[in-house]
């Protein structure tokens, strides 16, 4: 039944796929980032999207698709990996701050999961080659932290 505002008072339920670390395990894009925050110790989201758009303009794509208005960048697809990631206790939000850091879940999970040495190498190199260009974001972050 309708409101005489045109509002529908229904409930919508949407129906959304469970992730499991199974998933995440045959998700390279997200063991990348598993193995980036990890190298980092801890990084702001925006700033690990930064990176990541900062790495395919280098020539290392890793698979995520971009959106670029103006100065900000985005990526549904890389904040969705986040998520899950946070949702299967992977990575955790830093209390306090607003930055993620691996739990003891995501370390033992990145132990059994590996990447091959040479593309993990490759990538961690070109991490280390950018991390300057993301310290305003990350100052940024650390200015925002929450009460």
């Amino acid at each position: 039944m309708s409101s005489p505002t045109g509002k529908s008072k229904e409930l919508k339920i949407i129906s959304r796929q469970v992730v499991t670390l199974d998933d995440v395990k045959k998700n390279k894009k997200a063991l990348i980032l598993l193995h980036i925050i990890k190298h980092l110790g801890n990084v702001s989201e925006k700033g690990l999207t930064q990176l990541v758009y900062e790495m395919k303009e280098k020539g290392l794509d890793i698979g995520y698709q971009f959106v670029k208005i103006g100065k900000v960048i985005g990526s549904n697809e890389l904040h969705q990996d986040v998520m899950d990631m946070l949702y299967l206790n992977l990575i955790e939000k830093v209390p306090g701050r607003n930055k993620l850091r691996l739990t003891a879940d995501g370390e033992e999970f990145l132990e059994k999961v590996k990447l091959p040495e040479e593309e993990l190498k490759r990538i961690l190199q070109l991490v280390d080659e950018l991390k300057s260009s993301i310290s305003t974001i990350e100052a940024e972050a650390e200015m925002r932290r929450g009460p």
